[in-house]
Order: C-alpha cells, then structure tokens, then sequence
C-alpha cells in the first residue's frame, strides 16, 4: 500500500469496529477513496519541480551570493533563496 492509499483510508476507514470486534460503522465507500487517492497523485503532480523551477532557484542562489560578503551560505541565506522561491510562483 503506498502513501496515498494509507492516507484516503485514514481519511475513509471502510468500516470502525469496537473493542470486541463488531462493525459499529460500515464506513466510507471505495470511490470515495479512489477519488482522495486522485487528488493525492494530482497534489504530487503540481508540487513537482521542473527545470525551470531549479533555474530559478540557482537564480536566487547566485543572487544571495552576490549581495553577501561572506565566501560560505548560511541557514538564513537558505532560508531566503526558498521565501524568494515561494514569491515568485504565487
């Protein structure tokens, strides 16, 4: 079982049992699931990098390294290069 079909049946158990083991919820029906599970796939999709994604990362790198004067990045020249990244695909 993959990560999408473990979250779509957290999300739509198909059936809750109490503590001796009876079904007390038939629950959620599988195309419910299969829909999560589709969405889930189209999420990964659209949060994919491209090529053109990583130019633009390098882009803001260089930049960064440009405006510093220190030879070596830090945590928050990281953490700008990223907050710049963001900026620009909103």
């Amino acid at each position: 079982m993959n990560k999408a079909e473990e979250r779509a049946l957290e999300a739509y158990p198909k059936e809750t049992r109490d503590i001796s083991g009876f079904v007390i919820d038939i629950g959620h029906p599988q195309y419910m699931r299969d829909l999560y599970i589709e969405g889930y796939h189209q999420a990964e999709k659209d949060n994919e990098l491209t090529w053109v994604d990583m130019e633009c990362i390098i882009k803001h790198y260089q930049d960064i390294m440009a405006e510093k004067s220190h030879v070596f990045m830090r945590v928050e020249d990281y953490q700008e290069v990223l907050k710049r990244f963001k900026d620009l695909k909103k």
